[in-house]
């Protein structure tokens, strides 16, 4: 009835967490960007517009996309396209790195960010800043060594009513990007406008 030894067992799961991280990342994350993607965006905004309505706190959407990417994609070839993506990506990571913002590939060249604790006012200089970054961006050149600007269109939209969900302030800011684009592109217009 006495215990006369021990046996331990020890298993080595860092091949495990490996795959289990690159599962997480794959399911999370847009496999050209690297930010991340619509599905978990929808997600996270969901559960920072019920944290917002919790605390009566603030919560803004900007939603953008690049200004005439078709054009640039048929005249640059489909690689630089993609470079350009990943450039805009990485400039809107760096831009939320130290924020509680989520910045995520919404679809095509389309991004969104959702801020939380941001009304519209900062919301409108954070999104302004934004553009101004990609507008001085050095983006692919063509053939001839020219340097080509790149430019982006950007909707915002807060959180106003009480049972609005995340697809009614999307909705919201999608609105604001089309009248952006339409007044001339390569400029931050507000929902509230």
């Amino acid at each position: 009835g006495e215990i006369s030894g021990f046996i331990e067992v020890f298993s080595d799961i860092t091949e495990q967490k490996a795959r289990e991280d690159a599962l997480y990342r794959s399911a999370t994350r847009d496999s050209l960007t690297g930010v991340f993607n619509r599905g978990h965006f929808i997600e996270m905004a969901n559960m920072e517009i019920d944290r917002a309505r919790r605390f009566a706190e603030p919560l803004s959407v900007a939603m953008f996309d690049i200004d005439h990417f078709k054009g640039f994609n048929d005249t640059q070839g489909h690689q630089a396209g993609d470079a350009c993506l990943r450039q805009v990506a990485r400039v809107i990571a760096d831009a939320t790195t130290s924020t509680t913002a989520l910045a995520a590939r919404y679809g095509g060249e389309e991004f969104v960010i959702v801020m939380p604790e941001t009304d519209l006012h900062v919301a409108g200089m954070v999104a302004e800043r934004l553009r101004r970054s990609i507008a001085g961006e050095p983006f692919a050149v063509e053939k001839g060594g020219k340097r080509i600007t790149v430019t982006i269109s950007i909707g915002l939209a807060t959180l106003e009513r009480k049972g609005e969900q995340v697809a009614d302030v999307l909705k919201r800011a999608d609105n604001a990007l089309y009248r952006a684009k339409h007044d001339g592109r390569n400029r931050v217009v507000s929902a509230a406008a």
